[in-house]
């Protein structure tokens, strides 16, 4: 994977060393893990041995073993707390490289993430659009059929009035009302359907948020990894600057910073270059 799908400036092998190092911090992590589960096993068996003596024990008499099986359990807790601690300490470097070593795959994924959001959000938006207007179009159907089963019913009514011997109900009403009937139901299911779009919809403009910022936080980690990438060739300069400073005088915060100030034109031209490096609707 290319440290920078947007860069393809030469390296100095930072990040290639900042994997070695994570694939290290990783394997003496797994092993400072077993020791330490290890430990705390071996702290709590003692600690169940030690707390059984002393149960099987003279309550008013410390026995040699029960001394010294307490004093086993007590270091060997100790030694589980330091352990523990070696882990926890690995972890957290463990976790910082990770971030690193992740960034640039993590900036694809987010960035996928959100062309595929925005084409969901379009298909979406697309099918409610033609659920609406199937809507509408049942909509005029339904006031047609209401108005033909009432011209239909008036005319049956009096028909029936007529002559209730020989009265048949016409097929047209029947056949009117049993349309009617299923563009109801028809309505009334197109109307759910679009209620679950317009819920789903809703949705997506948070989650579009949440990879926005997720990108956003990528896009800084790899811009970040860029710049490690470069400063190599730049250290010799900064450093003659910096200690120039220092002998002459100067005021400084210290030979190991030195202030730059960027031009506007570059903070400029970079905010255009990662805003065109966001995916856009």
């Amino acid at each position: 994977m290319k440290l920078n799908p947007f860069s393809k400036k030469a390296t100095t092998g930072y990040y290639e060393r900042i994997k070695a190092e994570f694939a290290e911090v990783k394997q003496r992590l797994a092993e400072a893990q077993a020791a330490a589960d290890a430990a705390k096993a071996d702290a709590d068996a003692k600690a169940k041995y030690a707390f059984e003596l002393e149960q099987r024990g003279n309550q008013n008499f410390v026995s040699e073993p029960e001394r010294r099986a307490r004093l086993a359990a007590s270091q060997a807790a100790h030694h589980a707390d330091d352990l523990k601690r070696e882990a926890s300490t690995l972890a957290g470097e463990f976790n910082d490289l990770r971030s690193i070593v992740e960034a640039p795959g993590k900036l694809e994924q987010h960035r996928a993430a959100l062309i595929d959001l925005r084409r969901r959000r379009g298909v979406l938006q697309s099918e409610r659009e033609q659920q609406v207007k199937l809507i509408a179009k049942l909509e005029t159907r339904i006031g047609e059929l209401e108005r033909r089963i009432a011209a239909e019913t008036q005319s049956a009514s009096e028909a029936m009035a007529a002559d209730q011997d020989e009265f048949t109900l016409p097929e047209a009403l029947m056949k009117f009302d049993a349309e009617l009937r299923v563009a109801r139901a028809t309505r009334e299911r197109l109307g759910s359907a679009v209620q679950a779009l317009d819920a789903e919809i809703a949705t997506v403009p948070g989650q579009i948020n949440d990879e926005e910022r997720a990108f956003k936080h990528r896009q800084a980690s790899v811009a970040q990894i860029d710049l490690n990438e470069q400063l190599p060739n730049l250290y010799d300069a900064l450093a003659r600057a910096s200690v120039a400073a220092r002998i002459a005088g100067f005021r400084t915060s210290g030979e190991h910073r030195i202030e730059i100030e960027i031009p506007h034109e570059y903070l400029e031209a970079a905010r255009t270059k990662l805003a065109a490096e966001r995916p856009v609707a």
